[in-house]
């Protein structure tokens, strides 16, 4: 059957109060979006253009993934003509996808039993439309889906007068995150070239996925570690970095006296707490980043490294390490987290495990210190970072010449001015409660974002805290918003923008 073209009729109307479009006249009759109004064609605009530029609007807007989920749902369903669009996800904890409850429908009652049926069948890896998508990573047409023998859904279909189908991934890195699937009541034929646009738009909703998961991951990771110290802080350190991170392990040591061997304070793999151990530094890439440098290998640092027998035993691939340095410059130990399959992003990683290590170091400091008041006493007035001493009742004791420094440089003259508006709060509970408190406070009508340490003192009655400016907090911040913009999106190759001018879609012709 030759594919219809795109239709002149009336506009979509927006269902109330179920989130589904409904058109005038038959079910599958194409229209253009109701979803945002003001998102209309610009001159000289393809429609393989518009739709990735209202996607990436909308991702660009939104806080979370279900924004622009709907939005690509509705835009593919008003560009082919197609009534029925879906999103299924990767399930976390097993090797399937799984339905989720977006839709677009042009007629619900029509199609409430598929989508009750879908609801209830999840998709193992490589059964039905979900699960081809899943094993294969590319996008998958049907021609016919009562005609299909993978498609368990077909009983249902047939009657429902639904024919052909397509589904493109949606990837964070080389992970399948998600999938959409859109159906017609009509048998349709491959179309390679419009598949290729629709993996492209996979591509963007893949970037709005992996940066909602940063910035969750991140908030996470902070909660996780804020009121903790000591040991206790080391061990949540590495256990939140391999989940939040999706490593194979992460560890915290400290270095020997001698610098030839490190030893692990704390450190977690996939299984749980790892046992202490220790190990040399001759031929790793610990070696490097005890050298204070830090290190980052996206891939094949196995082979980079072929002395170093932990890399080899847990087939590792993947490298991020940071030097744990003390007040006077001195490498105190490192902060390394290893995957066995490269990280979606890597820059991600690498900016989490920095900010983080700046904590470290002054745990790991503390850790050596404790029994040496006296020494630690004297860390403000030493100290290369900004930091302050506060009395127990929160009355601040002294402010050391780098915290000087930060002020004149936020143009202030009264410390208070730096400091967290709840910081004699924190002052009081930090020494009620033993534990350091960490807060992220942004400046006041400044773009700077600062990291503040809090650190008691018990025998002392003292808290000390400890700035950094998070120049590695805002690498990490200007990352995602680089994943907000659209500008990474490749352009349409000379191939593709000619086939595209002569494509005929199911429903329309892309132009």
């Amino acid at each position: 059957m030759a594919p219809r073209r795109l239709s002149t009729k009336a506009p979509a109307t927006r269902a109330p109060g179920n989130g589904r479009s409904r058109t005038a006249g038959r079910a599958h009759t194409p229209r253009p979006t109701g979803k945002r109004p003001s998102a209309a064609s610009r001159p000289g605009e393809t429609a393989y253009l518009r739709i990735l530029r209202q996607v990436s609007e909308a991702a660009n807007d939104a806080t979370g993934i279900e924004a622009p989920l709907r939005v690509a749902l509705d835009e593919v369903c008003a560009l082919t003509g197609w009534p029925v669009g879906h999103v299924f996800f990767k399930a976390e904890d097993r090797d399937e996808m799984v339905p989720a409850p977006l839709w677009h429908m042009d007629d619900a009652t029509r199609y409430e039993t598929f989508r009750r049926v879908t609801m209830a069948t999840p998709m193992p890896r490589g059964s039905g439309l979900p699960g081809r998508v899943l094993a294969s990573g590319e996008p998958v047409w049907i021609a016919d889906i009562t005609r299909d023998r993978n498609f368990p859904r077909n009983t249902i279909a047939e009657p429902l007068h639904l024919k052909a189908a397509f589904g493109f991934p949606v990837r964070v890195g080389r992970e399948v995150a998600a999938m959409l699937e859109f159906f017609s009541p009509e048998r349709a034929e491959p179309q390679p070239a419009f598949l290729e646009v629709m993996d492209q738009l996979g591509t963007l909703l893949g970037r709005a996925i992996e940066r909602v998961r940063a910035e969750e991951a991140f908030g996470k990771l902070a909660r996780a570690v804020s009121e903790k110290s000591g040991d206790e802080f080391f061990a949540s350190l590495a256990r939140q970095l391999v989940s939040t991170l999706g490593a194979e392990l992460a560890f915290i040591g400290e270095v020997s006296e001698d610098g030839r061997s490190v030893t692990a304070v704390a450190g977690c793999d996939r299984g749980g707490p790892m046992k202490d151990f220790t190990y040399s530094l001759e031929g790793t890439p610990c070696e490097d980043v005890i050298m204070k440098q830090f290190c980052s290998y996206e891939r094949g640092v196995q082979e980079k490294f072929p002395r170093d027998t932990m890399l080899a035993d847990k087939r590792i691939e993947s490298y991020v390490g940071t030097p744990l340095m003390d007040a006077d410059g001195k490498t105190l130990g490192l902060l390394v987290v290893l995957w066995k399959t490269p990280p979606a992003n890597i820059r991600i990683a690498e900016s989490m495990v920095q900010v983080f290590a700046v904590r470290a170091s002054t745990e790991l400091e503390r850790k050596r210190c404790e029994g040496s008041l006296q020494k630690f006493s004297a860390l403000p007035e030493v100290t290369p970072h900004p930091m302050v001493e506060f009395a127990a009742d929160g009355t601040l004791r002294f402010v050391n010449d780098a915290a000087k420094k930060l002020m004149a440089s936020l143009g202030k003259t009264d410390p208070w001015d730096i400091l967290p508006a709840d910081t004699v709060n924190i002052v009081r509970k930090c020494l009620a409660t033993g534990k350091n408190g960490l807060i992220f406070d942004t400046v006041e009508g400044e773009h700077r974002t600062i990291s503040w340490s809090f650190i008691p003192i018990l025998p002392g009655g003292t808290v000390f805290a400890h700035a950094f400016e998070l120049s590695l907090f805002m690498a990490l911040q200007d990352e995602l918003r680089r994943m907000r913009r659209p500008s990474g999106l490749r352009p349409p190759s000379g191939r593709l923008r000619d086939a595209l001018d002569k494509v005929d879609v199911p429903g329309g012709k892309v132009h």
